[in-house]
């Protein structure tokens, strides 16, 4: 998948320096703090297009990072072809985060479903931060 979009060289300081994936989660809940803040469409639209290029450069970054969460089974040598990622619950996340908010750029709704879908795009975006931020235990 090519990505022809682009807002990402919009802002800068993606491109200036680089970002560690908790630092880029970080913003991305920022930003949709400030979206559930919104309450209108011409006001979500420069925050959406903002976090589309943050997602961007998360979703990069994480694919980026995969190799290294890979969980192997102990008792497996060689490991099998098949494994699991430790952050594929957060790559999901961010994919519903990337779906959500396109959705709030390119379509027409109900202005009553505005806080609806910002409040459930931060829940994702805040729950994809709390992954990366918080030690799992197994």
């Amino acid at each position: 998948m090519t990505n022809e979009n682009p807002i990402p060289q919009l802002y800068s300081e993606l491109e200036v320096c680089a970002h560690d994936l908790s630092t880029l989660a970080a913003r991305c809940n920022l930003l949709t703090e400030i979206l559930v803040d919104c309450d209108s469409l011409p006001q979500t639209q420069p925050v959406c297009r903002c976090l589309a290029a943050y997602l961007d450069a998360f979703s990069a970054e994480l694919a980026k990072s995969m190799t290294d969460f890979c969980v192997l089974d102990e008792n497996e040598i060689p490991p099998s072809h098949k494994q699991e990622w430790l952050l594929d619950s957060t790559e999901a996340q961010c994919n519903y985060c990337r779906a959500l908010n396109h959705v709030l750029l390119v379509s027409h709704f109900d202005r009553e479903m505005l806080p609806h879908l910002t409040g459930l795009l931060h829940d994702i975006a805040h729950t994809m931060l709390a992954d990366l931020t918080v030690v799992r235990i197994h």
